[in-house]
C-alpha cells in the first residue's frame, strides 16, 4: 500500500471522538499501522455488526477493505516465496537415497508443480507415487484427484472424470478434496460447496477437527463461491501452520510436508473480502469517504482480475472535483497498468513516460517500479528515476523506494542489488519487525537471502513474520530443511 495512501486513509478513518481510546475500531486501525493485518481484520470484523447502523459503517466497511486488501497482497507474495522454496527442498529430498527415502515426496512434488502451472511435470509425479508400492489409501485417492486436476487442465476431461471416479467419498476430508478440485475447475455442476457442507455436517457430529487439509480446500471453494462469512468463521479457529503430512521414513528423520496453495487460497479469500467490503462501502451515500472507498476498490479489482472495472472506478476517482494530488497520481499509475492488461502495452509506456516527466514525487516513482515489476513490465526510465532518487531522499520515501528497487532488481535475479537497496530501506534498530519494516520488503529482502544462500539472514525474517502470520510455518520449515542439507553437501549442491 503506498505509504502516501495509508498516512491519508489514517487520517480519515481515525477522525473519531474523543472517547475512542477504548474503541475497537480505532483499536484495529492501530493493529493496521503496526501491520498486524490478521488481529485487525479479527478485531473489525467481529466489532462490524455494532456499526452496521451507525453513521460510521461507510469507514468500517472501508477500513477492513483496506486491511484485507493489504493482507491479500502480502499472502500473494507469501505465496510466490513458499512456493519457490518448497520446490527446492521437495527436489532436494527427491534426490536423497538409502532407506531413509521419502515414500511421500512424489505426491508433493506432484501439488507443487499442479500449483504453479507445470502440469505435464504434475501428472509424471502423481503417477510416480501411485505406482510405488505401500502407500495409504487416503494418500493414493489424493493423487488420484491431483492427476485429475492436471488431466482436466489438459484439455483430457474423460481421463480426469475417469479417476476422480475412483476416489472414495469418504471420509470427509477426500470428499471435500474432490470438491475443492471440481470447483477450482469450474465444474460447478458437481456442487463443490453442497457437497463441502454436507462433509462438513458428518465432521462435526463426529466431533473431529478439521484438518489442514481440509481448511485450505474450504477456504478455496469458499473464496471461488463468495462466502466470505464461512471463511472468515474458519480462518479465525484454524491453526494455519499445521504441517499437511508427516512421515518418519527412518529413525530420529522426521519430514513434515506442506502445500504452498494454503496461501494461495488465503490470498484469494483475502481478495474476495476485501472487494466485498470496499463495494459495501461504495454503494452507501457517503460522500466523505467516497474517493478514498473509489481508490481502493478500483486498486482491489485491478490487483486482482478485473481491470475492467478498475479502469470505470478509478476514472470516477480522478475525474472528479478535489481530491488528493498524490493518490490521483497513483490511481494514474493504476490506469496505465489496466491498459497493460487489456492489451495495451503502447498506452501504458505512453502514460508511464507522461508521468515521469511530470517531476513526480519518490512515492509515486516507487510505486510505478513495484508495479513494473508485478506485471514483469520492463521500465529502464523508471529505473533510472529511481536510482537516482534512493541517493537524495530521506524518511518512509526513503524505505519504499530502496525496496521498490530491490524488488527489482530480485525479479532481475541481481542478488547482492536487492539485497544492497533493501537493507538500506529497512529500520536497522528494528531491522525484523513488522512494525517498523514493510512485510512485503521483509518477504521479498528474505527471498534475496535464500537465493544468495544466505539461510540463516532469511530464517530470521521469517521466525519474525511467523509471530504475526502463522501460516509463514511452512515456509520456515522448508527453508530450514533447505539449510540442513546444504550445510550437508559441503555447499556443492544446486539450489534449483
Amino acid at each position: 500500500m503506498p505509504k502516501a495512501g495509508f498516512i491519508l486513509a489514517m487520517m480519515v478513518l481515525l477522525a473519531l471522538p474523543s472517547h475512542a481510546a477504548k474503541d475497537p475500531f480505532k483499536r484495529g486501525l492501530q493493529l493496521y499501522k503496526k501491520h498486524h493485518y490478521e488481529d485487525a481484520i479479527q478485531l473489525l470484523y467481529k466489532h462490524l455488526p455494532s456499526e452496521d447502523k451507525s453513521d460510521r459503517r461507510g469507514k468500517a466497511y472501508l477500513a477492513l477493505g483496506m486491511i484485507c486488501l493489504a493482507n491479500a497482497g502480502l499472502y500473494q507474495d507469501l505465496y510466490q516465496a513458499s512456493t519457490a522454496t518448497n520446490l527446492d527442498y521437495l527436489n532436494r529430498l527427491l534426490s536423497a537415497k538409502g532407506p531413509s527415502k521419502s515414500q511421500l515426496v512424489n505426491l508433493y512434488l506432484g501439488k507443487a508443480f499442479l500449483e504453479t502451472g507445470r502440469l505435464s511435470k504434475a501428472a509424471a509425479f502423481f503417477k510416480k507415487f501411485l505406482v510405488a508400492e505401500n502407500s495409504k489409501s487416503r494418500d493414493r485417492d489424493l493423487a488420484k484427484i491431483g492427476l485429475a486436476t492436471a488431466f482436466y487442465l489438459q484439455n483430457k476431461p474423460a481421463e480426469a472424470h475417469a479417476l476422480w471416479a475412483q476416489v472414495k467419498k469418504t471420509p470427509p476430508e477426500l470428499s471435500i478434496s474432490l470438491a475443492a478440485a471440481y470447483s477450482r475447475v469450474g465444474l460447478t455442476e458437481k456442487k463443490p460447496l453442497a457437497t463441502c457442507k454436507t462433509a462438513l455436517d458428518l465432521l462435526r457430529q463426529s466431533g473431529d477437527t478439521p484438518s489442514i487439509q481440509i481448511i485450505n480446500n474450504l477456504i478455496g471453494v469458499y473464496s471461488r463461491n463468495g462466502r466470505i462469512d464461512a471463511g472468515f468463521e474458519l480462518i479465525n479457529r484454524a491453526d494455519l501452520k499445521a504441517f499437511f503430512h508427516e512421515e518418519v521414513p527412518a529413525p530420529n528423520k522426521v519430514i513434515r510436508f506442506y502445500d504452498s496453495a494454503l496461501l494461495s487460497n488465503l490470498s484469494s479469500f483475502y481478495a474476495k473480502a476485501a472487494l466485498k467490503f470496499l463495494e459495501k462501502a461504495y454503494a452507501l451515500p457517503d460522500k466523505k469517504n467516497k474517493g478514498l472507498t473509489q481508490y481502493y476498490l478500483g486498486q482491489g479489482y485491478g490487483r486482482f482480475g478485473n481491470p475492467e472495472q478498475s479502469m470505470r472506478i478509478m476514472n470516477e476517482f480522478i475525474s472528479a472535483a478535489g481530491g488528493p494530488h498524490r493518490l490521483k497520481n497513483r490511481a494514474r499509475v493504476r490506469q496505465a497498468f489496466n491498459h497493460y492488461l487489456l492489451g495495451s502495452k503502447e498506452t501504458t509506456t505512453s502514460q508511464l513516460n507522461a508521468l515521469l516527466q511530470s517531476e513526480p514525487e519518490s512515492d509515486l516513482v516507487a510505486e510505478m517500479l513495484l508495479s513494473a515489476v508485478r506485471y514483469q513490465f520492463d521500465a529502464p526510465q523508471i529505473v533510472i528515476q529511481a536510482s537516482a532518487m534512493a541517493q537524495r531522499v530521506q524518511g518512509r520515501s526513503f524505505s519504499r523506494i530502496n525496496f521498490a528497487l530491490g524488488k527489482y532488481y530480485l525479479w532481475k535475479k541481481n542478488y547482492p542489488k536487492a539485497i544492497s537497496y533493501m537493507e538500506a530501506g529497512r529500520d536497522k534498530s528494528h531491522k525484523n519487525r513488522v512494525e517498523f519494516n514493510d512485510p512485503l520488503m521483509l518477504v521479498n529482502l528474505a527471498q534475496a537471502y535464500y537465493r544468495s544462500r544466505q539461510f540463516s539472514e532469511a530464517l530470521e525474517i521469517f521466525f519474525e513474520m511467523n509471530k504475526h502470520f502463522a501460516a509463514v510455518r511452512q515456509i520456515q520449515d522448508a527453508l530450514q530443511g533447505v539449510y540442513i542439507m546444504e550445510q550437508k553437501s559441503a555447499g556443492d549442491v544446486k539450489i534449483f
